[in-house]
Parts: structure tokens; C-alpha cells; sequence
């Protein structure tokens, strides 16, 4: 019998084979989940949703645990630029003016009347503005409104008058009130608190004004910006009123500086990108216990971590630090689950969810615990850490611990030199270590300064420390 040539049928045998997986591919492809993609890089898992305008990513320092005593993870925000042709944000804003006796030295309020008559002249045809003054007393020179007449309240401006004591407390709850009786969603909603002096009327207590001030925000969605003028506020007190009703701390050094800053914040609220942004972290916590959250006010309830950002603006950068401390030995593989939440001021206020896992294994051994270290992560442990050390030597100070302030300090700086051997310095860890050297040498000579010297060497160094740790240029 002759031989058949099997050749062909195997040929198109293998052809017919490629050509199904191909079309069994592309139909599948068809019932993908939606617009959702999955990356999996160096154990973690990143979730993309649609792609709004604002990023994030999630980072543990290492992806191995060895020996170490604690475990970190970086959280970092960044929002896209938007471009000029995009309509302006529209305000609604109460100028909550300290008009104290004080207010009179250095033509402080006349700078102010300044800065109130640009806010004024910004002012479109959609925004809101209410001002308010407070002395023993509160006024409310403009109730919140769409400025009809900006001649007319420029002109009552104009004829303020420096009064009493300093009733800060109720001057930024009528504030609060103003703004929130002309609440709008996807407006900025905000308090501008400006005082160059100490709380000595009303409610003077931090702690109290501090959670006053966040169950605001909480509540009724309202942030504030406070702005400190000279050397006799409370600057820790302006900085927790900043921090817990997530809006922005100025220290203004020179009075003529005020119109300045107060046209830069006016700048950046102009282009609002995300609202109601919150980050939440799920975190294992048989193995793992929280340390502390570096950067921003949190929230915790088990093993759920929050922090609240609330308005995201265009090209803001945040950055949160999480430590943790293990309390038992790792011995399997860990999760840490975190997740983003705003509603898309530039896309019809759509809710955008994005998601990100992290997750940790045991190492093998040393070798391969260090050559996964992960470099950036260990640079912003650096800052943060540094940043938390000056504090503590800023708060001796305050007390008037001299040599204790300074010994702290020494530390902050031996700390960040091991650090910049490490690891290559990134621009942040410059930044943290020049603070510490421009506050170091103040330091040195803080006995002799007058109580004035003092005062500005405190509040300059905290200010430096604060835009460090919040990522301000």
C-alpha cells in the first residue's frame, strides 16, 4: 500500500490550533472587567480605576521582613495640572479679621485692608465672600454673598479701626456660620483666620479648639487657612487649626507680606480638583500595631487607619508615613490594603475609587532583606523622622530647655548624617537637614536673644519644619 504524506493535515492542523487561540483570546477579551486594570509589580498590587485627576501609590519600605522592629508604609498624592483654559473654581469664603489693639502696631490692619481689597477685586460673578472682625467682640462687616457692589464694601473696609482683646474662637465660628450659609458643593468652602495675637478671650484652650475645629470639618465639610502675623501668636495653636480643619498655616513674618500671601492662597484654592478625598489603609494587625501616621491628623478604628484630606488642589503633592511596630514575629505572607476615595470636581463630581495592595513575606535571609529596601521609601522615612525629632527639641525650647533643645538637636543631626550615607540624599532630606542646621545655629546663642529674637527663632523653625513635613514649596 502506498504511504500517505501526513504533512499537509499537520499543518493545518497546527494552524487551525493558532487561529483558535487567537479568537478565543480576542472574545475573551470582550468581558474584561470594565475599565479596571491589575499590575503586579515586586509583590504589590496596584488597581487603577478611571484615571482621575488625582495619583496616588502606596510603598512598604521593604517588601521583606528580617529582624526589624518596625514597618513602614508611604502613601504619596499628586494631582494633576490644570490647564489655564479650564474655568476657575468658584469661592465661598469668609475673611475672618483680627482687628485687637495690636492689629494697629506696624500698620498690620492696613496691610490687611490690602489683602481684603485684592480678595475683593478677585472676585467673580459666582463667588461668594463674607467678612467678619472680631476684637472683645464679633462683627460681621459683609454678610456671605455675591458682591454686588465692590465699591460699597470696599469702602467699609477701609474705615476698620483697631479695637480690644482677641475673641479668636467666636471670630471663626461666625466665620464657619457665614460659609456654611452659603454651602455649595464644588466650591471652595473655606475660612481665611488671620490674628497676630494670643487667644485671650472666648475659647483660648488648643486641645478644645483643635477638636472644635475638626468636628467642624467633619460635619459640615468646611476647611480653613489660618495666618499668623508677627511674633505674638500662638503658632502651634494657628498650625493645629490649619492641620485639623485641612486647610493651609501661614507665618507672616512682615506685615507688608500680607497681601502677598493672602493673593498666593486665594491662587492655589483657584483650581479645585478633588473633593471629600479620603485615604484608607487596612493594615494587619494580629501581626502589627500603629506606631504613629507622620504628616497629617488620622483616624483609627481596629485595624482601619483614615485620613482625611478633604479638597485636593491642582498639582498639590501629600505625603503620609505609617510606622508600625511588630509585635510578633512575621512568619507569613502580610496584606496591606489601601484605598483612595474623592469625588472628581473636573468630571462631573464622579466618584473615583482607586486601590492598592502591599504586601510582606518573610525573607530567606539578610541578603535578601537588604536588596529590597526600597530607596525612595527610606529617603521620606528619613525626612519624617528627622522632621519628628526637631519637633521635639522646637517643644523643649518653647519651655526654654536650651541645652536639652539642643542635645535633641545634636541627635536630629548625627540621625540624618547616617541616613545620608545610607541612602542617596534626595532633595527632601536637603531641605529637612538644612532646617535643622539653620535652627541649630539660632539655638546656639538662644540665651542671649531678647524675648522678641526668641519668639521669631521658635516660630521661623516650626515654620520651616511644617512646610517640610507637608510638602509646601
Amino acid at each position: 500500500m502506498k504511504k500517505q504524506n501526513k504533512t499537509p493535515f499537520i499543518l493545518f492542523l497546527s494552524l487551525f490550533i493558532v487561529i483558535s487561540a487567537l479568537s478565543i483570546s480576542a472574545y475573551s477579551g470582550l468581558f474584561k472587567s470594565g475599565p479596571t486594570q491589575v499590575k503586579q509589580t515586586s509583590g504589590n498590587i496596584n488597581k487603577t480605576g478611571d484615571g482621575g485627576p488625582i495619583k496616588f501609590s502606596t510603598n512598604l519600605d521593604n517588601s521583606y521582613y528580617y529582624d526589624n522592629n518596625n514597618v513602614y508604609l508611604y502613601i504619596d498624592l499628586k494631582a494633576d495640572k490644570i490647564g489655564d483654559e479650564r474655568e476657575k473654581t468658584p469661592l465661598n469664603i469668609s475673611v475672618v479679621i483680627d482687628r485687637s489693639g495690636s492689629m494697629g502696631e506696624k500698620n498690620k490692619l492696613e496691610y490687611v485692608k490690602k489683602a481684603v481689597d485684592y480678595i475683593i477685586d478677585e472676585l467673580g460673578r459666582d463667588d461668594y465672600v463674607s467678612v467678619v472682625t472680631y476684637d472683645d467682640y464679633v462683627d460681621v462687616l459683609q454678610h456671605s454673598a455675591i458682591v454686588r457692589d465692590k465699591y460699597d464694601l470696599r469702602d467699609r473696609v477701609s474705615k476698620l479701626t483697631p479695637g480690644g482683646f482677641t475673641n479668636l474662637s467666636e471670630g471663626m465660628f461666625e466665620g464657619y456660620d457665614q460659609v456654611n450659609n452659603s454651602y455649595k458643593r464644588g466650591y471652595v468652602n473655606r475660612v481665611l483666620l488671620l490674628s497676630d495675637g494670643l487667644a485671650n478671650r472666648g475659647i483660648t484652650d488648643r486641645l478644645k479648639l483643635a477638636n472644635l475645629v475638626r468636628d467642624k470639618n467633619r460635619k459640615d465639610g468646611i476647611t480653613i487657612s489660618t495666618f499668623g502675623v508677627g511674633n505674638d501668636f500662638n503658632e502651634n495653636l494657628m498650625a493645629d487649626i490649619a492641620d485639623y480643619g485641612k486647610g493651609n498655616y501661614y507665618y507672616i513674618r512682615n506685615s507688608s507680606d500680607i497681601p502677598e500671601i493672602f493673593a498666593s492662597e486665594l491662587k492655589g484654592v483657584r483650581n479645585l480638583v478633588g473633593q471629600g478625598t479620603k485615604m484608607r489603609v487596612k493594615f494587619p494587625s494580629k501581626y502589627l500595631t500603629l506606631n504613629k501616621v507622620f504628616g497629617y491628623p488620622y483616624e483609627i478604628t481596629g485595624d482601619d487607619i483614615v485620613v482625611d484630606f478633604k479638597d485636593v488642589f491642582s498639582e498639590q503633592t501629600k505625603g503620609v508615613l505609617i510606622k508600625f511596630d511588630v509585635k510578633r514575629k512575621i512568619d507569613t505572607r502580610l496584606s496591606f490594603e489601601s484605598e483612595l476615595t474623592y469625588e472628581n470636581v473636573t468630571g462631573d463630581f464622579k466618584q473615583v475609587t482607586e486601590k492598592s495592595e502591599n504586601t510582606i513575606e518573610s525573607a530567606g535571609n539578610k541578603y535578601e532583606f537588604d536588596k529590597n529596601r526600597n530607596e525612595p521609601v527610606i529617603q521620606n522615612i528619613s525626612v519624617f523622622e528627622a522632621n519628628e525629632i526637631m519637633e521635639n527639641a522646637l517643644r523643649e525650647a518653647d519651655d526654654g530647655n536650651y541645652e536639652q533643645a539642643r542635645m535633641i538637636l545634636k541627635d536630629a543631626r548625627g540621625y540624618m548624617d547616617k541616613q545620608m550615607d545610607d541612602v542617596a540624599p534626595s532633595s527632601e532630606m536637603k531641605r529637612q537637614s538644612e532646617n535643622i542646621d539653620r535652627y541649630g545655629t539660632e539655638l546656639e546663642s538662644a540665651e542671649e536673644k531678647s524675648d522678641e529674637e526668641k519668639k521669631e527663632m521658635q516660630k521661623s523653625g516650626k515654620y520651616d519644619n511644617y512646610n517640610t513635613r507637608k510638602k509646601n514649596e
